[in-house]
């Protein structure tokens, strides 16, 4: 095994890819990196939280307005579908898909959002999400064209 980083710092074994598979996601999907079902492209797969649902993310502006993507406890992975409509993501996605991870800590009863692994940025109240940020309730996020406004369900007054 030859560990090799790429340009935009991913590590990767250069004996078992030509290139980087995380910035070169065509790679993925034929290698045993990423199991997908059959003729489902792995950028897309969506997912919908296995527990309860913690909040929501609707869509207030650009592909799927009015409409609502799930969150549960623990961590929920966002991406864009491949007609650029934010989606949440299965744990299997490739990380190149990974725009923003909006993490819901049972525990401290707390919602965080993190920065992905994607190129793409996601970006909260006109800023890029570099590190990890709280959120509270009625933030703006920005995914591709897409603008979502955050509702959480659980937080101090309720958690499962």
């Amino acid at each position: 095994m030859t560990l090799t980083q790429c340009d935009n710092g991913h590590f990767y074994d250069s004996d078992k890819y030509p290139a980087c598979p995380y910035c070169n996601t065509d790679l993925q999907g034929e290698t045993d990196i990423v199991h997908t079902r059959e003729g489902e492209s792995p950028a897309i797969q969506a997912a919908q939280p296995a527990g309860p649902v913690a909040g929501w993310l609707v869509v207030t502006d650009g592909p799927k307005r009015g409409q609502d993507l799930r969150l549960g406890v623990g961590r929920s992975f966002l991406g864009l579908d491949a007609a650029g409509a934010p989606v949440t993501l299965s744990p299997d996605a490739p990380l190149g898909t990974r725009q923003a991870v909006l993490v819901y800590d049972g525990q401290a009863g707390t919602f965080t959002l993190l920065p992905g692994s994607s190129q793409q940025l996601c970006y909260l109240a006109g800023q890029a999400v570099l590190e990890a940020r709280p959120l509270t309730g009625g933030e703006e996020l920005k995914l591709g064209d897409a603008t979502l406004r955050f509702v959480p369900f659980c937080g101090a007054d309720f958690h499962w």
